[in-house]
Parts: C-alpha cells; structure tokens; sequence
C-alpha cells in the first residue's frame, strides 16, 4: 500500500514522498521495520514522539506524529491533530475495513462484559460455525488465543485480530468495549452490527474524573458510533440504563430495553429456580417464552444471559441457538469460578473489585453457605481509592469474615491501601460486622481463609480472578489465586499459609 492510500487521515501537513509503500504499520518503534509507517501515539508517561527516530533507525520509512518542526528526518512526515485518531484511520485503511465484513457485536458497562462475551460467542458458533471473542481475559480466534494485555486492545491491534478472524473463516464475533476504548478512539472506525450496555457503577476514577464523564464515554458507543439501523440493546436495571435510553431515542437510535425482572422492559426472565449449580429460567420476549438453563451462579449472571440472548437476537439468531449457546457454557475463567477439592470446602475465586461486584458476588454466594462464609480481597494500587473504604464496608457487613490483604499494588504501598479499606470497616459498630485479620502477603491470606474453614463455609477469593499475576512497583510475580488456592487445599503451602 502507498502512504499516499493512507493519507485520508486528513493530516494538518505532509512532508516527502507520499508514493512510498507500505507494508506495516507500528506504533511501538521497538516494532519498526523495513517498509514501517511509524504512528507516535502519546502514552501515559512518556510520548510517542521521542521513539520517533528510534523508530527510523529500525528502518521505519514515513512517521505519523503530532509533533511539528520534524524537518530534520529523512523520511516522509504526516502531521495530525491526534495520532490516536489517526491510527484509529489508518488501521481501518491498511487492513482494508474488516469489521464491515464480519458481524460484530459491542458489549461495554461496569459489570459483566467478560460473562456476556463468552455467552454469545457460544451462542455465535451455534449460529455462525465459528465466532472470536476479545475481552478482558484473552482474545480468542478459536485456534489461537492471545492474553489480553487491555480490555479492548489499542485500534491497530484490534482491526489487525478483526482481519485475522476473518482469515480464518470467522464471519462473527463479539468485544468487551471499555471506556478507556471509547475516550482514546480505539473502536471509533469499527462498523457494529449490535451494541450492548449492562450497567454502571462506581469504577476507574483514576481515568475518569466524575461518573458523569464515566457515563458520557459509554453513552458513545450508542449515540455517536453505533449506526442507526443496528439494535442498541441497554438494560434498564440501573438509572444510567434508564438515562440511556432516552438519550438513545432522541438521537435516533434503534433500543430494545431489557431487565433482569420488569415486565415493561422488552425481554426479561420469569419463572427463575436458582440452584447450586446455576438456575432454569425462562426468557420473556417477543411475546413469546423460551426454557434456558444457566450454569453460572447468580442473578447477575441471568442479566448476564439476557443480554447475550438480546444481543445475539438481534443480529438473527433463533430462540434454539440461543437456548443451546447459553447451556453450553459451564464455566468462565475467575468469574465465581469453584475450586475443587476432597477437602469438601467451597472455594470460588471471582474477579470482583469494584463495590458493585463486590456485593453482587458476596450475595451470590450467601445462599450457598451452610456454615460461614469468608471473604479474601484487597484493593488494586494506583486506582480508585474512593471504592477502597466502601468495598472494606461491605465485605465486613456481608461476609462473617474478611481477610483484608494485597491485590495488585503497582506503586503504592500495600499498607497504605489496606489502611484505607480498613477505615470503611473501622466505621461500623462491632455488632454490625463480621470478623476482620489482615494479612499483607496475599499468598498468606489465602493460605488462612482456607485454614480457618469447615465444611460447610465458603471462601470467596476476589479481585483478581484469572490474572495470572501479582503487579508491584517494580515487578510483576507470577499469582493465580486457583492456583495458590488448590496448592492449600492440597495442603502443599503447609496449613497456616507459610511458605
């Protein structure tokens, strides 16, 4: 491809040959190559211009960049108003629009994003074949399965695994699409068939400076990037659904409302048997009740289904598929995950850390507890510290005892944050929560919930559920709470935890 193809990204000026070609497009100068087009896409920290010439060393042949008075390098130069719009551009171009081919489902909100992706995909190959899945815990093009380094992966990266999908014979799939995405243009040029929104709740302050601005980032999917003859399918349990869907209809979009219980909304469930194993259920909808089966736990996971069912309704499939797809999933990776052992102890691991899943998963798992029911979790560093207080309240007021220890604390000192959730708990009357130890090393703190249980409690190990591993400042070691878990239970950490 000529860089003159990709010039639609209608950059402020051009310098150089714009009939060069193309042959790769980078914006990790680590990554350039002969034939490369060099996107500088500011980061976090450190510009992406000052890898500008890092990357034309490594034989990168033209540079996008944000940055003037680059007269002095040797190639072609395209200035734009924001590298990461046009990357958003240029990746649609190069890889010749992919998702315009395939039907492509978004699914974004607080909670349940990762549960609903691996719901409909199910219910996809029940209707497609073959369908991919990216998300927050791993990007899967059936054969291949790449961990996932974000939520929703930076523009380039995820039209490049939208082409690959299709290579591959896959004409369908579904994304989890964060708000971190929909603020840095990461899925503005995507073509969506259907678009779903779950919830909102409490979460990333470190990014997002009020929920109002949280909210404003979701709404985009629906009133500025999702067409209007595609379904927009928002649940109406919370207000944020609510306000959604009036924005919605006033710009024009096309909404189906659902609920997990209100007959007014457009598909819900009745006639819900919870059971120890999942639940039965009926879906509501189109005047018509269809017979589901469930596998995962909790109500929330019904909501879960049902928006999967919605989503995937709407792009065709039948009631059949949908029934089908949702029995089909048996478990999905650190989402009220069980662990097994002879011990006889129920052990789950969930990735509950913001208060809303907290408290989902701690009420979830309340109808399971013949005796106590014991809580581990900690605080992720250099986010939220507002939740940190409120998520201490309630794991002291709904579990009998919580074991405050250390998620992943990046640069901030574990202390610190397990002094803030312990002020929440500090705030209630002795009378009004359970007991409460705190142990910093989280290896240990798994080692004691699981020493401290009978037959007949629960421990519940939240806030980090599949990750594979335990960030600090300087360090990331390997930790899967499964698997630290099961080396307990085995008894092969010894009974009190030490190593």
């Amino acid at each position: 491809m000529l860089l003159r193809q990709l010039s639609s990204i209608d950059p402020i000026e051009t310098r150089g040959n714009l009939d060069l070609a193309i042959d790769s497009v980078v914006f990790d100068s680590r990554k350039a190559r002969p034939g490369s087009l060099f996107v500088a896409i500011p980061g976090n920290s450190v510009d992406g211009g000052s890898f500008i010439k890092d990357a034309v060393s490594r034989g990168a042949v033209a540079v996008v960049t944000e940055e003037s008075g680059l007269g002095e390098l040797s190639v072609p130069v395209m200035q734009v108003l924001d590298s990461r719009r046009a990357l958003s551009r240029i990746a649609k171009v190069f890889y010749g629009n992919p998702s315009s081919q395939v039907v492509l489902i978004g699914i974004t909100g607080t909670k349940g994003k990762t549960t609903t992706t691996y719901l409909a995909q199910s219910i996809l190959k029940r209707q497609f074949g073959k369908a991919f899945r990216f998300g927050t815990i791993e990007n899967d093009l059936g054969e291949t399965r790449i961990p996932a380094k974000n939520t929703t992966p930076e523009s380039l990266e995820l039209v490049s695994l939208i082409s690959q999908a299709l290579e591959s014979g896959m004409k369908a799939g579904i994304m989890e699409v964060s708000s971190h995405a929909l603020k840095t243009w990461r899925v503005e040029d995507l073509s969506f068939a259907a678009a779903g929104f779950s919830n909102l709740s409490f979460e990333h302050s470190e990014f997002h400076p009020t929920m109002e601005d949280y909210f404003q980032a979701k709404r985009r999917l629906f009133v500025d990037l999702l067409p209007r003859d595609k379904t927009a399918i928002i649940s109406i349990d919370d207000d944020f659904g609510r306000r959604l869907v009036i924005d919605g209809k006033e710009a024009g979009a096309t909404i189906r409302t659902l609920s997990l219980s209100d007959p007014a909304a457009d598909i819900h469930a009745e006639k819900i048997v919870p059971d120890f194993a999942g639940a039965e259920f009926e879906i509501v909808a189109e005047g018509t009740r269809i017979p589901a089966k469930i596998s995962l736990i909790g109500g929330f996971n019904i909501c879960n289904a049902l928006m999967a069912a919605a989503l995937c309704r709407s792009v065709g499939a039948s009631w059949d598929q949908i029934a089908e797809g949702i029995s089909d999933i048996k478990t999905v990776p650190g989402r009220f995950e069980t662990v097994p052992n002879e011990r006889k102890l129920t052990v789950i691991v969930d990735y509950a850390h913001s208060p809303a899943a907290l408290e989902n998963v701690l009420k979830a798992a309340r109808p399971l507890v013949k005796g106590r029911l014991i809580t581990v979790f900690g605080c992720g560093g250099n986010r939220s510290h507002e939740k940190r207080p409120i998520m201490g309240r309630l794991s002291a007021t709904l579990s009998d005892v919580t074991v405050v220890t250390s998620d992943n604390p990046r640069k901030e000192k574990p202390l610190d944050i397990i002094s803030e959730i312990s002020r929440g708990m500090a705030e209630l009357a002795s009378d009004k929560k359970g007991e409460v130890f705190v142990e910093e090393d989280r290896r240990k703190a798994i080692g004691m919930a699981i020493s401290m249980a009978k037959p007949g409690d629960l421990v519940l190990i939240a806030g980090k559920g599949h990750e594979p591993g335990q960030t600090f400042a300087d360090r990331t070691i390997p930790f899967d709470d499964r698997k630290v878990a099961r080396e307990f239970l085995k008894g092969e950490n010894g009974e009190n935890g030490s190593h």
